[in-house]
């Protein structure tokens, strides 16, 4: 994941689970006091203390600390974008003008054949591996990334700074930014701090339409959803996107933090591109993916949060 979108994650994660510890520790001190209230009035009674003293009951104060591990409801396969792209695709798919996207250069308009899915990879996965080596100039247009209130589960206590943090640090730009260092090119684009740009296979592909517009392919790509749980670079949505990974929150050495467990889930995964046909290279690229996070943290007591990350970035690319 390239490094700001992680920091803005850190961030959100580390004021969740701090305020988780803080709220859970008023809590804890607050059952304490009373029953030191109880203790003294009885006491003060000769031991006789009546069920009817308010605030006496201590048992439950850390019951809003954690939420139950049931999974986040499952986002669809596509997103609304994605059954626009496939219904789109497949208008496209139906024209009779004859264009052909059976190889990488400019074709008959007579006896073309759709490619298959498995070309359609390979040809992505060539063409997008050579921007790293030959671009001069990446420029990222836009970067949207949201965490959908809908699939979001903190616990009771920590909500409201919860749904704060994440307001607060999560968030894209419409601000173009462009990088001409190759090292800074390699972070920012996908996938982030490697030499390649993706490791696709044709088993990961729910759909994919190539239409040939003379001088240029455009590829659509919707992917099925991660069968991998917290995938190391190179594999799944780890292959393909910059995507969450959870050995960067627990690196950040957050003082007071211990992470028992974080997984996380690629989901809702698309890719659109325009390739030059002359050079076979990439000139744009549209990446889409949501990376579901289940965090298990303790400080002074255990927090648990789930929450989904949206991401959208899209690049041009000049050579």
């Amino acid at each position: 994941m390239a490094n700001e979108i992680k920091n803005q994650i850190i961030k959100s994660v580390t004021a969740v689970i701090c305020a988780g510890a803080l709220c859970i520790t008023a809590n804890t001190c607050v059952a304490k006091i009373s029953d030191a209230k109880i203790e003294a009035a009885s006491k003060a009674s000769n031991g006789v203390v009546t069920n009817e003293i308010s605030g006496s009951d201590s048992t439950g104060s850390n019951e809003d600390a954690t939420v139950e591990q049931n999974d986040i409801s499952e986002a669809p396969d596509a997103t609304e974008t994605d059954k626009s792209t496939e219904e789109t695709a497949e208008n496209e798919s139906a024209d009779t003008s004859g264009n052909s996207t059976s190889d990488n250069k400019p074709s008959s308009p007579v006896g073309n054949k759709e490619k298959t899915t498995a070309e359609i990879v390979a040809l992505y996965n060539n063409s997008v591996n050579r921007v790293k080596k030959e671009a001069k100039k990446i420029t990222r247009d836009y970067k949207k990334l949201s965490s959908p209130e809908d699939q979001l589960e903190l616990p009771s206590a920590v909500s409201a700074v919860g749904k704060w943090a994440i307001k607060t640090f999560v968030k894209g730009s419409d601000e173009p930014e462009s990088w001409t260092d190759k090292s800074d090119m390699k972070i920012v684009f996908p996938v982030g701090s490697t030499d390649y740009s993706s490791k696709m296979t044709a088993d990961m592909v729910k759909t994919a339409t190539c239409k040939d517009n003379g001088s240029t392919y455009r590829i659509e790509i919707v992917l099925l959803n991660d069968k991998i749980t917290s995938p190391v670079k190179g594999q799944g949505y780890a292959g393909v996107f910059n995507t969450v990974d959870g050995n960067s929150i627990k690196d950040a050495n957050i003082p007071g933090v211990t992470f028992n467990k974080i997984d996380v889930n690629g989901i809702n995964g698309s890719i659109s591109c325009t390739i030059d046909k002359a050079s076979g290279r990439v000139t744009t690229a549209t990446f889409r993916n949501t990376d579901k996070l289940y965090i298990d943290a303790k400080a002074v007591a255990t927090v648990k949060v789930k929450l989904a990350l949206v991401s959208e970035e899209k690049f041009t690319i000049a050579y």
